[in-house]
């Protein structure tokens, strides 16, 4: 029917703003005689293929900003190897890393992770010194983030199954000597923080 392309070329214009190269490419790969929606599933098909290439382009200039930071910063140089340019950390860059990787052994997990709700109260008691401070102040953070209630500064119940993932990371903290997880099976005078 005669203005049928047109109504579809503006259709496909009217929300979007498309090169002239894939809307021609949109309408040939559809047919002639093909649905809008034919057409703009084959657009929506080319915007997700340019959006990956935008995408992977972008990363790649981030890549090479980072490369040029670091040579900037004096942590890489470029050498040459029988007409080829590599790359090689420098003195101040493995000095550099040596400081990054004992902050990445220093670092705390996540207070991330995954709240299960329980039938049962479950009781969390600690006594960390205060030369591990930074560790207890991130075991609040935990149970607060678990939605425990704290009963005293180092008391904190509440009706949450405690995750496996947070008992290994106690133990890799080495905190399992200072923290007793009680699960209680009859409420007594706790039905009031129902």
């Amino acid at each position: 029917m005669k203005g049928d392309l047109t109504a579809k070329i503006l259709e496909a214009l009217i929300d979007s703003v498309l090169s002239v190269g894939d809307l021609i490419d949109a309408l040939l790969s559809s047919g002639y005689g093909a649905s809008y929606s034919r057409m703009e599933f084959n657009l929506r098909a080319k915007e997700r293929k340019r959006e990956g290439r935008l995408f992977k382009e972008r990363e790649r200039q981030r890549y090479y900003s980072l490369i040029y930071k670091l040579k900037r910063d004096g942590l890489i140089k470029e050498v040459d190897s029988m007409g080829n340019e590599f790359l090689k950390a420098t003195p101040k860059g493995k000095e550099r890393f040596r400081f990054l990787e004992k902050r990445r052994e220093n670092a705390l997990p996540s207070v991330d992770y995954n709240k299960q709700k329980y039938n049962k109260f479950v009781i969390v008691v600690f006594d960390v010194p205060e030369k591990e401070r930074r560790k207890r102040d991130w075991l609040r953070s935990v149970l607060k983030r678990l939605e425990l209630k704290m009963v005293q500064k180092s008391v904190w119940i509440g009706k949450v199954k405690i995750p496996k993932e947070l008992l290994d990371d106690l133990f890799n903290l080495k905190l399992l000597d200072y923290v007793e997880i009680f699960e209680v099976s009859k409420s007594g005078s706790l039905r009031q923080l129902t």
